[in-house]
């Protein structure tokens, strides 16, 4: 019976052995490929440092460098003493109209602004009061409503302040338009091209 019960055991062990041979000798022979290119790659990595120290250093000359762009001419500082005296060449009166026509100028482009800012405004608080009145209007008892038309005319209200206020800010912007055009020397029209 033990001569039974060994070879029992044998046959599958022997069978195990025979197929985990095969996959040992495999995995040695990858660990061998990675070794092997481990050491390839330090090999290189040798020989080209050595090529690194043995190639002369670029030598920097004025010939190498690129020449610097000039300089832009620095301004003389403002003296706290001369800003009631002219440069010379300038009267005054050049620069305080200088300085006007900076803040006219300045002025003009808020008011362009303000006025785009009102008019987008408006135009938001029309479309607001449009669906609104679709919102009332629509329903069948609207006449009982109260709540929907104090909400429309508190709406109207609004688009008629908005509407006010940019017609004074477009009044304004006219009116400065207007004053910078009279101020501003005439433009030369260029000459028009004949008609071919």
């Amino acid at each position: 019976m033990p001569r039974h019960i060994s070879l029992r055991f044998t046959v599958p062990l022997l069978l195990a052995a025979t197929f985990a041979l095969p996959i040992a000798t495999h995995a040695q022979s990858q660990d061998a490929q990675q070794t092997d290119s481990v050491a390839e790659a330090a090999r290189r990595a040798r020989e080209q440092k050595k090529a690194a120290e043995t190639r002369p250093a670029p030598v920097i000359t004025n010939d190498t460098l690129k020449p610097a762009a000039p300089a832009p001419p620095a301004a003389p500082a403002p003296d706290a003493n001369a800003s009631s005296s002219a440069p010379s060449g300038q009267p005054a009166s050049e620069d305080a109209d200088k300085d006007s026509k900076q803040k006219a100028s300045a002025e003009l482009d808020d008011l362009k602004k303000q006025v785009a800012d009102a008019q987008q405004s408006l135009d938001l608080a029309k479309r607001e009061l449009s669906l609104e009145q679709d919102n009332v209007y629509s329903k069948p008892d609207y006449q009982s409503n109260a709540a929907g038309k104090a909400k429309l005319d508190d709406l109207q209200q609004q688009v008629t302040d908005k509407q006010q206020a940019l017609d004074t800010l477009k009044a304004r912007l006219a009116e400065l338009q207007e004053k910078a055009g009279a101020e501003a020397p005439p433009a030369s029209t260029p000459p028009s091209s004949p008609q071919s």
